[in-house]
């Protein structure tokens, strides 16, 4: 009796192992995978979604691991905060980070959420022409809300 189970050992330690591989069998180590625009979150399903008064989710990610996270729990909204300017580069203020940096953490971030709409915050000053102009008039801003 000893013998059949140490025999079966080995099979068994070998599913064991593979179960506790520390790579994921659905990443970019399986190679790339193409987008379709039909599997990430869109607008109108966010609008259908707050008119059945569903709950809309938002969760902030930085980077690839996180965005695979948010994207593996469902989240609608990945929101790629210029806060990566104190939470990442370890700043005391949002000023500091430029667009350049935005866009290497939004870059990141798209290439490991497949679902979830992207929304990249802009870094404080980089939108504005002028001191005395409003980058989007209320009325826009109303809509998006």
């Amino acid at each position: 009796m000893s013998r059949s189970i140490s025999a079966s050992l080995p099979g068994m330690m070998l599913r064991f192992i593979r179960c506790i591989s520390n790579v994921p069998e659905n990443t970019v180590y399986g190679g790339p995978k193409p987008q379709s625009p039909n599997h990430r979150i869109t607008l109108a399903q966010l609008h259908l979604k707050h008119h059945k008064s569903l709950p809309i989710t938002v969760a902030t990610a930085y980077d690839y691991p996180s965005a695979v996270h948010l994207d593996m729990a469902g989240i609608d909204i990945c929101l790629v905060g210029d806060s990566a300017a104190m939470v990442v580069h370890g700043h005391d203020t949002t000023l500091p980070v430029s667009v350049d940096d935005m866009l290497v953490h939004c870059r990141s971030v798209a290439r490991g959420a497949n679902r979830s709409l992207l929304v990249g915050d802009l870094p404080f000053g980089s939108y504005e022409s002028s001191t005395n102009k409003v980058p989007f008039p209320l009325s826009f801003l109303s809509l998006v809300l």
